[in-house]
């Protein structure tokens, strides 16, 4: 999932590409009423049903849908990166680790502009878990 404003990118292995995996995924992440655009994966077609609004765009006919704007560039390349960052860049990756490298991609990304990746870290880690100085 990439935000339109190119703000936040998250990713989440799967194993099946239907609706069962994914609408769980897609409604823990987005807040009802986003906007969401896709292809026209048959997976995807209750996204309106669920309280989203839903633009396609048909990748036979355009690129880009001529009426609402819709495309998935963004995502695809988006996806591209982190597939060249973990995937090439790391010779492959156990099928088992592969949501691990995508959460430390997608946190890297968020955190590109410190200065301080380590510090970053430990600030997140303060905020994220209970530190008892017991």
């Amino acid at each position: 999932m990439v935000d339109k404003l190119g703000n936040d990118s998250r990713y989440f292995y799967v194993e099946r590409l239907d609706k069962d995996p994914l609408l769980p995924i897609i409604k823990r992440e987005c807040e009802g009423g986003s906007v969401i655009h896709s292809d026209e994966w048959p997976s995807y077609r209750c996204l309106t049903s669920e309280g989203f609004i839903h633009e396609t765009v048909n990748h036979q006919e355009n690129y880009v849908d001529p009426l609402t704007g819709a495309h998935t560039q963004g995502v695809e390349r988006s996806w591209l990166d982190a597939k060249i960052s973990i995937l090439k860049k790391k010779r492959g990756v156990p099928i088992h680790m592969l949501q691990s490298h995508l959460d430390q991609y997608c946190w890297k990304m968020w955190r590109k502009s410190q200065p301080d990746l380590f510090i970053a870290f430990l600030e997140d880690m303060r905020a994220t878990y209970i530190i008892n100085d017991d």
